[in-house]
């Protein structure tokens, strides 16, 4: 197959250079009486509307190309825009899921649920307010409605995270760490016995129940965030198979020694 591309330019000054050609031996002809002279009027008459005809065509063709390429530029600077915007909502569950991993690093820093409940400290250097915009890419997406239904899910799922790391601190802030000052079990080592017996009821069991929640909010958070990121990178690509999606590195999941949490 040929890969003659049709270029209007040069097709109108071959086409012009033609009727001057034909235009000039038409004349050469009429000077050796080869013709009769009346036909010089016909011949400028058909050159001239020859050239008219196929300079407007040229020029006609010439919009038209570069209306196409307007259009397609157009096209690509959507495109573009719209990459953009899933690779925006790809990096913002990244970095949820790196809000995720450092509350994980903290629980990790304890060896078990006790030393989770009654030692660890309230930190709050966590970035919560990253989201993904599912009006955003809902625009993008038009054919893909329970993905975005699952993505929306798990931004609930993020914020309910969040929020009971919040719990679990304001119980340690407000409840936990007054008692444990007010019984001299800060600056000492102590043990659950003792915690259960020196501590009101509600603060002891609430230590305990505020870690739980937040632990497994945290892995099903992660593991919701992760699947979302995968699916939705699928869906990208099925829509823009020639860009580029950023990807996720995997971690280690699993809570250090925290086999007491249910």
């Amino acid at each position: 197959m040929s890969n003659y591309r049709y270029d209007p330019v040069v097709t109108g000054v071959i086409i012009g250079i033609g009727a001057l050609v034909l235009w000039y031996f038409s004349c050469l002809a009429i000077e050796q009486k080869l013709i009769p002279s009346s036909f010089d009027h016909i011949t400028r008459f058909f050159t001239i509307l020859i050239a008219t005809l196929c300079g407007a065509f040229a020029a006609f063709r010439f919009n038209a190309k570069l209306e196409d390429k307007k259009l397609s530029r157009e096209n690509e600077i959507l495109v573009d825009e719209k990459v953009a915007i899933l690779n925006k909502a790809l990096l913002n569950i990244a970095l949820q899921l790196n809000v995720i991993g450092n509350i994980k690093r903290l629980l990790n820093r304890y060896n078990n649920i006790d030393e989770q409940a009654f030692k660890m400290p309230a930190e709050k250097n966590f970035n919560e307010k990253v989201f993904v915009d599912i009006n955003e890419i809902a625009l993008i997406l038009i054919n893909d409605p329970m993905l975005l239904m699952e993505i929306s899910v798990e931004q609930d799922g993020f914020i309910q995270t969040i929020e009971s790391l919040k719990v679990r601190h304001e119980h340690y802030i407000n409840e936990l760490q007054p008692n444990m000052n007010k019984q001299g079990l800060l600056d000492r080592k102590s043990n659950t016995d003792e915690y259960e017996e020196l501590l009101p009821y509600h603060v002891f069991k609430g230590a305990y129940d505020s870690v739980k929640v937040l632990i497994h909010n945290v892995q099903e958070s992660e593991k919701g965030l992760e699947g979302k990121f995968d699916k939705l990178r699928v869906s990208c690509k099925k829509y823009f198979p020639q860009h580029q999606f950023m990807e996720l590195e995997k971690h280690n999941k699993n809570f250090k020694r925290n086999k007491a949490v249910g």
